[in-house]
């Protein structure tokens, strides 16, 4: 199984280069034995970037994950055994680091301020839309949620990245996710906190705390019946970008 470096720590969620083994290689997909690319999943679409080695280079259009992780590759092919050097297309991955983050804290706002759970999202670099139920915001009321999701951006509260079983957060009220909908043999669940505002089971990359984000500015609301309402929203960039 390939180690996916962002999921245990910050450091390797920062990585934007590094060293693996190929492990397979089929037509147009290479399995490695680490990475740093994230694959298609959660609203948060994959990383792009490059493979070199000896001798050749590929460039990583696709990461995909069931079962086994594959890069889906243009250009050569790396022999099983030999080893690559990755690198990542670092202003897209950073871009859809804050809107993961900035998606998780949208979702908790209109949680506490209006009772609406998130029952679907897809982000982008450029901006990220999430969808609620029950919810039908007026003007006002998501101007509401717009300046009370930029003040906890302001108060730059951190991120953390946990490990805890199914039963404790199962438990816990500030746990967000339908933990329901996960097949009941996954015990373990990889946790993202922001603060002491919210805690949601998650496998993307997140930044480190809310200062690196910038500002919320809601761009656009949907109702989409069912009483469900679409909020898509962009981001005013922070007074000086992470390097």
């Amino acid at each position: 199984m390939t180690e996916q470096l962002h999921m245990a720590s910050f450091e390797g969620t920062y990585t934007r280069q590094f060293s693996a083994m190929v492990e397979a290689v089929h037509p147009g997909i290479v399995e490695l034995d680490r990475t740093a690319f994230y694959p298609f999943g959660g609203g948060q679409p994959a990383d792009q970037g490059k493979l070199q080695w000896e001798g050749g280079t590929a460039r990583v259009e696709d990461v995909r994950k069931r079962n086994r992780l594959r890069h889906m590759v243009a250009g050569d092919l790396p022999e099983v055994g030999a080893t690559v050097e990755g690198s990542i297309d670092w202003d897209r991955r950073y871009a859809h680091m804050k809107m993961h983050t900035s998606q998780h804290l949208v979702s908790a706002v209109v949680d506490q301020l209006h009772g609406a759970r998130t029952v679907g999202n897809q982000l982008y670099a450029d901006k990220a839309r999430i969808d609620f139920q029950p919810l039908r915001l007026s003007p006002a009321q998501l101007s509401e949620v717009e300046a009370e999701a930029n003040r906890y951006l302001a108060k730059d509260l951190p991120i953390t990245i946990t490990e805890a079983d199914r039963a404790e957060l199962e438990q816990d009220p500030l746990v967000r996710s339908n933990l329901s909908l996960l097949p009941p043999s996954i015990r373990r669940l990889r946790v993202i906190s922001i603060g002491n505002l919210d805690i949601c089971p998650c496998a993307g990359t997140h930044v480190r705390s809310l200062g690196e984000i910038g500002e919320i500015e809601f761009t656009k609301r949907d109702n989409k019946g069912s009483g469900k309402q679409r909020l898509t929203y962009a981001l005013r960039e922070p007074g000086s970008e992470y390097s």
